[in-house]
This record gives C-alpha cells, structure tokens and sequence, in this order.
C-alpha cells in the first residue's frame, strides 16, 4: 500500500505539474486491457452516477492539492487562482477568509490508494511504491486503468505546451475516488478525512498526548502506529518497520508495558523517518543506507531465512497486528509482554490430544482465525482476539459425535421442521405407552420392612 511519503510525493508531483490547468476530459471506463475493460466502476467512484463523475470535474481548473495520512484531495474551481489562497508550503489546503465564500462550482475529488492503487503520469516520472510499481513505456494507459483525467495545455510560460495525461489505476479495486458535496469549504471537516488521527509528519501530536495515547492501549506497538485512527495516520507497514527499528522498539510489545524512554524514541524516530522520506521525495534509492528499508523485501520463507540487514545483523520475520513485520532482534531487544500473531491470513488449528475418560470437550479443535480489515479507512490486519472478540470454538470431539448418533432420520419423514416435530412427539408418546405397560405387568414391589406371611 502507498504510505505517507509515495502519497507525499504524488501530491508534490501534482501540484507542480498541474496546478493552472484545466480539467478537459476524464474517461470514466476502464482501459488498458483489464478483465473489466470498457466497464465503469462504480466500485471504485464510491457508487457515484457516472454522469455525475462528468459534471463535477470536467471544464474546471486544478488550483490547490491537499493531502492527510495517505488520503489526497484535488481542489477544481472555476478559474485560477479565485480559490487557490491560503495555501501552506506542503500543499494542504486551509481556508483563507476569502476561500470561505466558496460557491457550488468548487469541488474537492478525494483520492485514496487501497492495497495497489496508484496515480501515473504519462511523461512525469514519479516515485511509486516498491510492491505495485506501475510501468507505464509499455503503453498508454496502463493496465487496470480506473479514471484517466485529460488537462489542456499549460497557461505557464517556458512549460511544455502538450495535453498533460493523469491515470489512476488499482488492479484489486481497493482505492477510492470521492466527490465530495458542493458547497464544501474544507476536505478535512468532511469524511473519511475528519475520522482520520493527525498526520504523522504534519500533525505530529506532541510528546504527552503521543504518550497517553500509546499507553492507553494493550495492542502491539506496531498495531498502533498502524491503526488510522489512534494515534497519527499515514504509517503504513514498511515505515513503521523502519520507525521502531531505529527506536530500538519491539513491534509486538504490549503498547501499555512500554517505558518512558521507549516512547520517546518512537516518537522521536517517527519524525525522523517521515521527514527523511519526504526530504527526498520518497525515493527510495535516496534513503539512508542503513535503513531496514532496503533488507525487508524477501519473499519467499527461504529468502527470508537468510537476510542480513544493516551491519550484517540478521533479520526475523514474524506476524505482527496481522501484517508480516521485520525486526532486528539484535537491536530491538525482544524481551516479555509480546503479543505474536501466529500465522499471517490463515486459520490456525490447535489440536488438543486427550486420553480416555477426558471430558466430551477436550479433543476438539479449536480454531483463531486471523480477520482482514478491508476499507478505505482501514489499513490494519489483526486477530479477533486483538480486537476483544472470541472465536466460537468448532467442536468435532466426543460430545458432536454423540450429537450426530441421536440424529437418526425418521422413516417416512422429510427433513422439514413440522415433520420432524412430530415424529418426535410420536417418539416421545410410544416411550410414554411402552412404560405405561410396564408398570402395569410388574409384581407388586414390596415395602422393605413386610415381614413373609406365617412369621412372627
């Protein structure tokens, strides 16, 4: 999934590219060849009526681009720069005095990446993140090819004079194109962005409300930095590797056993490791070289056995809050207090070997499952168990199999609930009828104390 420094980098690419020009066209079917080629997706429009789609964007001017965690937002006015004040230095959007005036003709279009969603220019080169990286000088659009959004020509002097191409492409149809309501001043009073925790390198809440918040949990560490809406937004899976290994952090310490100083270092390295990416506009080739980030890509189990990261100190691969983690035991003192998931997306079965004599329950399989948490507002994999709910165990021992033997199917009877209701009372009435003649044969039972006839 694109994290907070390729969404960075795609907001900075944009603004410098498009910013002044004029949304001519956008091709609402997908291309590129996809098995949904030709087709609308409403899917990924959010269920927007396509016509719609049409109206709110084309004949309208890019004039600002924002972004927050890994969510990012255009902003289309009728002309530049009418609502393009009030801008900071990073390309967020804040409303100026003026802007708040704004009239149904500016509209905001909210973009986020999923799991493999990504924006491509035809003729810019921007950084893309390593897993769902885009290869765009085979063809035009690219394959899975969502929305393609045509600007005119630049109005700028010295800029290139040819029709700028942008094409937003997600081959698992987990991203997400929002337009959102007419008459909107600011993108993140509005969802999903008003749900969403501050911005990891923007937001970055201070020391003590970082602390309360961490330590108020009983959830992995890594858990947390991952979870959108706890602590910050932005952090994905290979920067909060990289976070708590250079605080010297284990990802699967219980956040509310963490100390002072440990705290401190993840908060610390948290703007490091965010403000380092986007110094360089999230090229990863630009990273330290001493960054966990360039030994965490091992794919296979054999791979993985043997990687050496910085200074040759081997690396470890475990499951943690749900997402494959890399540590360092070396350095991130793996110690008590850990929470481990057991095996990434699957279903774990613990089977419990009992003797004779055990109880019906014991030899049964329980199961854990491990859940996926799938929307645009969530980008964390985590166990039920995490979660504060319990799995039903799956009972196959003694007491099922007794369970089975009584149901034995009913001459004559269908499977219907009417039917087997009363061929169980016609059970029930025989078993009365059948003790019924019993008793009635049965020698008289004699007192205890009767004495036989003839003996005094």
């Amino acid at each position: 999934m694109p994290e907070l420094p390729e969404v960075a980098a795609l907001a900075s690419a944009i603004k410098k590219e498009v910013i002044g020009r004029r949304l001519v066209h956008v091709l609402t079917k997908e291309q590129g060849g996809g098995p949904r080629h030709g087709l609308y997706d409403d899917l990924v429009f959010g269920k927007a009526d396509e016509q719609e789609v049409h109206r709110s964007m084309e004949g309208r001017v890019l004039t600002a681009v924002g972004r927050r965690g890994k969510h990012l937002w255009m902003e289309l006015c009728d002309s530049f720069p009418s609502c393009s004040q009030g801008r900071n230095h990073r390309g967020s959007a804040i409303p100026s005095k003026a802007s708040k005036t704004m009239d149904d003709d500016t509209r905001f279009v909210l973009f986020h990446m999923g799991m493999t969603g990504s924006l491509v220019f035809q003729h810019v080169a921007i950084p893309q993140y390593r897993s769902f990286a885009l290869d765009v000088t085979e063809g035009w659009p690219p394959k899975h090819c969502k929305a393609e959004f045509v600007f005119e020509e630049s109005p700028k002097e010295g800029d290139r004079n040819n029709e700028l191409r942008l094409a937003f492409c997600d081959q698992r149809r987990w991203g997400r194109i929002q337009i959102l309501p007419a008459g909107v001043v600011d993108p993140r009073t509005e969802s999903p962005l008003k749900e969403l925790a501050p911005d990891a390198w923007m937001e970055r809440p201070d020391l003590a409300v970082f602390a309360e918040r961490l330590k108020g949990t009983d959830i992995p560490v890594k858990a947390a930095l991952l979870d959108q809406h706890r602590i910050v937004c932005g952090v994905g899976n290979w920067v909060a590797d990289e976070v708590l290994y250079q605080a010297g952090a284990d990802p699967a310490k219980k956040c509310s056993v963490l100390k002072e100083e440990e705290v401190r270092r993840v908060w610390e390295m948290l703007a490091h490791v965010c403000g380092t990416a986007c110094a360089v506009n999230g090229r990863s080739e630009a990273f330290p070289s001493d960054w966990l980030f360039h030994f965490r890509w091992a794919k296979s189990k054999k791979d993985k056995a043997g990687v050496r990261g910085p200074d040759g100190r081997r690396v470890v691969f475990e499951t943690v809050g749900g997402r494959t983690t890399a540590i360092v035991p070396s350095v991130q003192r793996i110690k008590g207090g850990r929470i481990k998931d057991k095996v990434e997306g699957e279903v774990v079965e613990e089977q419990e070997k009992v003797g004779k004599g055990s109880r019906a329950q014991s030899g049964s399989t329980r199961a854990k499952k491990v859940i996926k948490i799938e929307g645009e507002n969530n980008d964390t994999e985590t166990s039920e168990k995490e979660r504060g709910k319990r799995t039903k165990p799956i009972n196959y021992g003694a007491a099922a199999r007794k369970e089975t033997k009584t149901r034995k199917k009913i001459p004559g009877s269908s499977p219907s609930g009417a039917k087997v209701r009363q061929g169980t009372k016609q059970r029930s009435a025989g078993k009365e009828a059948e003790n019924a003649s019993c008793t009635a044969h049965a020698e008289p039972r004699r007192s205890p104390r009767a004495r036989p006839a003839g003996k005094k």
